[in-house]
């Protein structure tokens, strides 16, 4: 996976500082060794409050590790291996920090 197919979803601000969470790929090793993930879950074992551990997972939704919500509620593990699942958050974080190519714009000057 290219780090252009990524395409990095910036719709939520907390991400770029989830980025830097020290519990970011602890949590991406606990889903994947375990094979399953919920906040709880996350809450729990690392001892963080929901708010925190729902944003993890849904970093983990845009990588593309987990899956969405189902109707039930639960999230399924899209990954096997923990190599594989480091090395998705880790082109997915480059992707965000690139800077966008500026070289093709045309800026139209703002109406005086």
């Amino acid at each position: 996976m290219s780090a252009a197919a990524a395409q990095p979803l910036r719709s939520n601000l907390f991400m770029d500082n989830y980025f830097d969470d020290p519990l970011i790929e602890p949590a991406i090793e606990w889903v994947v060794i375990n094979q399953k993930v919920s906040i709880s879950g996350i809450q729990r074992n690392f001892r963080i409050g929901y708010n925190r551990a729902g944003q993890l997972v849904e970093l983990m939704e845009n990588i593309g590790l987990v899956s969405p919500q189902g109707f039930d509620g639960n999230r399924t593990v899209l990954c096997a291996e923990l190599e594989i699942g480091l090395s998705l958050f880790r082109q997915y974080k480059d992707a965000v920090d690139e800077e966008p190519d500026m070289t093709n714009v045309i800026l139209f000057p703002g109406k005086k």
